[in-house]
């Protein structure tokens, strides 16, 4: 007699599964609030990188990319050599 009441209990009544959230639903809402807060996404090529390739006004993206490569690779060497002025390595001592 419990374990009947216990079933019917646990049984999903259709009241329930109307309540019930829809995630189907939820993430289509979600999609239309993204779209209104963030626009719609760009498609085609180079669209999915961060930065931009075409019709960029001030530096060409050549010069940009060969800039911040050569930036990147002389780092280090001119932060060791900042260090060994600083500690004086380049003095010369006269004999």
């Amino acid at each position: 007699m419990f374990a009947q009441s216990a079933l019917r209990s646990s049984r999903a009544l259709p009241s329930r599964i109307i309540t019930r959230r829809n995630f189907q639903v939820s993430s289509k809402r979600l999609e239309d609030i993204n779209t209104l807060v963030y626009g719609h996404p760009q498609e085609g090529v180079y669209s999915n990188l961060p930065f931009k390739i075409k019709n960029r006004k001030f530096i060409p993206f050549a010069v940009y990319y060969w800039g911040i490569l050569g930036f990147f690779f002389a780092f280090p060497f001119l932060t060791s050599w900042w260090q060994l002025k600083k500690s004086g390595a380049f003095n010369q001592t006269e004999e």
